[in-house]
């Protein structure tokens, strides 16, 4: 079993900063505050799961039919290969949604006291474009233009899918050093599959954007909050066992992700 312990993650985040709230209106004489999790974090929380999910699902059949392609079996798995090309599908539709759901906290009304007033888009494609203009406020602004390495390619391949008909296929390659590789191409655009590319270190390297947006984002909220409140969250340490670590895991297993918050083990 796979044990993933990580200090940056938003569900665990504003737990303690609820409970946090809950110990300054006690030191005020005041009644709890009675907040409850904002919505946009419930909706974040069910499609990191989905997320995960898709990931698993896409690596269990995308290895089903390579395995089939080194003859351990009779013949090729093509069932295997279409469900990976719909699981695929699904790991850009869902990391849209998910990075939609992020937006939705950043704009929720209890976690925004410096800009009462102020409406910031519901998309993160719209958010990202005020950052890259500098129309964000200063700090937040940062939190969202270093996505710039990910996030485009990542919005167009998702876009592609749901407004231009495309159906991706999955080819299969040699990197440099003679290792198979899985590549996606577009018969829409009727473009070879990328070369250069293998699709477990592209999946990867989204997730890893992902997670670094994340960890941008709750250093963002640490400086506001003590700003606001004079104290922040001590960041505890999330236990991630099994699927429930797939974002994670493949950010640092194929993405190159690493972060001093994050321990990963394995019995």
């Amino acid at each position: 079993m796979r044990m993933i312990h990580s200090k940056n993650c938003i569900e665990s985040y504003l737990g303690e900063w609820l409970e946090c709230m809950n110990v300054i209106a006690r030191a005020k004489g005041k009644p709890s505050s009675g907040l409850t999790i904002p919505q946009p974090v419930q909706s974040l929380m069910r499609h990191e799961l989905n997320l995960c999910l898709m990931i698993e699902l896409f690596d269990e059949h995308l290895t089903r039919f390579e395995r089939s392609l080194n003859g351990e079996k009779a013949d090729c798995d093509f069932d295997a290969y279409f469900k990976a090309t719909a699981f695929l599908d699904a790991i850009y539709l869902f990391s849209r949604m998910l990075l939609d759901c992020a937006v939705g906290i950043v704009r929720h009304r209890d976690l925004d006291k410096s800009e009462k007033g102020r409406e910031f888009p519901k998309s993160f494609d719209d958010m990202y474009k005020k950052s890259v203009k500098g129309e964000l406020p200063d700090k937040l602004n940062t939190v969202f233009s270093e996505c710039k390495t990910w996030f485009p390619e990542l919005k167009d391949r998702r876009d592609a899918i749901v407004h231009e008909y495309e159906t991706y296929f999955i080819a299969f390659g040699q990197d440099s050093k003679g290792e198979k590789t899985a590549q996606q191409f577009s018969p829409l655009r009727n473009t070879q599959a990328m070369s250069n590319e293998d699709l477990r270190s592209y999946i990867g390297m989204v997730m890893a954007g992902y997670q670094s947006f994340v960890d941008r984002l709750l250093d963002y909220w640490d400086e506001m909050f003590r700003s606001w409140y004079g104290m922040s969250s001590s960041r505890n340490s999330t236990i991630l066992a099994g699927r429930r670590g797939n974002i994670l895991w493949w950010a640092y297993r194929y993405g190159r992700y690493r972060n001093d918050n994050l321990l990963i083990s394995e019995s």
